[in-house]
């Protein structure tokens, strides 16, 4: 429609509902970030916010004086400037992780397992040891945040007046489903008083909870300054956690596919960090090409293709097209990280093109990262953890294994295919597959016993 229209924006009525597609990072900058005081509030979902009870978390609260403090929350204790202090515990996480790969069966299972494990500690400051109905609660609470967040999912956020049909009523199933879905936000919310203990008793480690709670103003109401800690600890556990996972179902099926990359990637590796070495934080910038990796991916297969929907709260006008107030904005992160200007041959899996002739970041390549993370004062508060977990996970798999495709009944490689979800969503994942995590050589089997006997 962009190109059938020579327009990078697009109007579509839906019920009476005004939608404006934003198709372009400049269109996007100009009014998300420009004019951010209009466009950084949420539409109204009934079915989220009134029946399952996320409307007073960040990601679905309109944009208020509330949601400036519970956003403030999370923004003094992930500062991008003091990341090093959470490092020690996604490089465990990651450590975790590497060592279950190797006789793994099911990728998505361990993957879930290790973000919600290190989300869990970087949020709440608590250990995987006994954790197991935790983030069994906190995938279930995630999985039917993102089902009830898929546009027309629900009839209700199209005849709001059904919220009053009782439960026992032929076809209501959607208000059983959100009673069992708000009693899964409740129970996630509530790990919030675990750390609260600990703090109390001077045992809690740092973590997000943690932080918030020791700057707590004690001459202000502190049970209200709790509640909302309560839920922006929440809302940055249920984000950070399910969007890492995506990310790296992504990473692992185009690694499956394409072995050249793969092959490019260890030698990098192999260079900088030397045999049977895992790398650190601090072996970033003389790893370019793995932080290519990362974004190409992020390019290629973004997270959220069409972000999450803000809505304008005043009239504007904008190159001679009026939007109206109560406009549903959506920023069309597909169309940005697939423009072919920016990105010649933008279907094309290609880490290099975020490279100069030196093997050096090309700074003059936009960063995708932008368009993966929401926009304007929407975006995630979590980015930079977000993409230094991506990175040192990306990094440690491919320094200690080799993607390679299942064997068949005769022990031969079966032909990797693998398909992106069709299915109209809020979030981008791919189909399940099947791949095998080989290890790269002797040093590295010795490493991973080392690392396995720690746990």
């Amino acid at each position: 429609m962009c190109r059938k229209y020579n327009s990078d924006i697009v109007h579509l009525s839906a019920l009476g509902n005004s939608i404006i597609v934003l198709n372009s990072s400049k269109v996007i900058n100009d009014l998300v970030e420009k004019r951010s005081s209009i466009y950084s509030s949420r539409p109204h979902s009934v079915m989220l916010g009134d029946l399952m009870g996320w409307g007073e978390y960040l990601p679905v609260m309109p944009y208020n004086d509330d949601w400036k403090i519970q956003r403030r929350i999370v923004n003094q204790a992930f500062p991008p400037s003091d990341i090093k202090r959470f490092q020690p515990k996604l490089l465990s996480a990651t450590h975790d992780l590497l060592g279950i790969l190797a006789q793994t069966d099911d990728i998505v299972k361990d993957l879930q397992s290790w973000a919600f494990l290190f989300t869990l500690d970087v949020v709440y400051g608590i250990h995987p040891e006994g954790t197991d109905s935790l983030s069994t609660t906190a995938v279930q609470a995630v999985e039917s945040l993102a089902l009830a967040s898929i546009p027309g999912a629900f009839y209700i956020d199209q005849f709001p007046i059904l919220k009053y049909v009782p439960e026992w009523f032929p076809g209501a199933t959607f208000k059983r489903k959100a009673r069992e879905w708000s009693d899964l936000r409740i129970k996630m919310t509530d790990t919030f008083s675990v750390t609260k203990e600990r703090v109390a008793l001077g045992t809690a480690t740092t973590s997000l909870t943690s932080v918030a709670l020791e700057q707590i103003d004690l001459s202000q109401n502190t049970r209200e300054q709790e509640e909302r800690i309560k839920k922006a600890a929440a809302a940055a556990y249920a984000g950070g956690a399910d969007t890492s996972v995506l990310a790296l179902q992504s990473f692992i099926a185009l690694m499956l596919m394409h072995p050249e990359i793969q092959r490019e990637a260890h030698s990098e590796l192999d260079k900088a960090l030397g045999p049977g070495n895992l790398p650190s934080f601090s072996d970033e910038p003389s790893l370019p090409y793995i932080t290519a990796i990362l974004r190409e991916t992020l390019r290629l297969q973004p997270v959220a293709p069409l972000g999450v929907p803000h809505l304008v709260t005043r009239d504007d006008i904008y190159n001679g097209y009026f939007i109206p107030k109560g406009s549903v904005v959506i920023s069309n992160a597909w169309s940005v990280c697939h423009n072919e200007e920016d990105y010649p041959n933008p279907n094309q899996f290609n880490p290099s093109r975020f490279l100069d002739a030196e093997g050096k970041h090309n700074p003059n390549l936009q960063d995708p990262s932008g368009a993966t993370f929401g926009f304007g004062r929407r975006v995630c508060p979590g980015k930079h953890i977000a993409l230094a977990s991506l990175f040192i996970v990306i990094a440690s798999i491919l320094t200690c294994y080799t993607i390679e495709p299942e064997l068949d009944e005769h022990g031969e490689p079966v032909k990797p295919e693998v398909e992106w979800n069709p299915e109209p969503t809020l979030l981008n994942n791919p189909l399940p597959f099947k791949c095998r995590f080989v290890p790269r050589s002797e040093e590295i089997e010795e490493s991973l016993r080392r690392l396995e006997s720690e746990f």
